[in-house]
């Protein structure tokens, strides 16, 4: 008789949780890693919104990058801020000068005031709409109140998977 063999385990899931004062971040959307400095936009540059990196999609579903609760969905449905129960205050911008669309290549998934966990859907992009109308569809993912923690580890780079790679993670002073 054949044994089959075992299955393999499951690629370990980085469950994204405040351990030992760290917060871990997911990427919340499918893409390349760039630089926050290289973003064509002078606020997120000069990370004067925050500390972070940005990411150019591939992918079209955005996911909470982590446990918390959804304070912040924006009308025009460009952008969304979580909080997370460590208070860590988190900004997913999609694409650059993306308010101006009015919406237009954004549907929501999630509703504001939402408890979220790490990987759950919140906006689906039209990403051929973006590309054509907003002025880059580069989005940076925040830290906006990074003076209350240590600065940022495990900084990726490369491709990212939405809810399935490290982007970034971080621990309270």
């Amino acid at each position: 008789m054949e044994v089959a063999p075992a299955a393999a385990p499951a690629a370990a899931s980085v469950a994204p949780v405040v351990n030992s004062n760290e917060t871990i971040l997911l990427a919340p959307i499918s893409g390349e890693v760039i630089a926050i400095e290289e973003v064509p936009d002078a606020a997120f540059a000069s990370k004067a919104v925050g500390e972070g990196v940005a990411i150019r999609p591939t992918g079209k579903i955005v996911v909470a990058p982590c446990d918390g609760e959804l304070v912040k969905i924006f009308n025009t449905n460009h952008a969304f801020a979580l909080v997370t129960d460590s208070g860590a205050e988190l900004i997913v911008h999609i694409g650059i000068e993306t308010v101006k669309l009015g919406g237009q290549g954004f549907t929501r998934l999630a509703q504001q005031g939402a408890r979220v966990k790490a990987g759950d859907p919140v906006l689906e992009l039209d990403l051929d709409y973006l590309a054509a109308h907003a002025a880059s569809i580069i989005s940076p993912v925040i830290l906006s109140n990074a003076d209350q923690f240590q600065a940022l580890e495990s900084v990726a780079s490369g491709s990212v998977e939405a809810g399935k790679t490290v982007l970034y993670s971080f621990k309270a002073k």
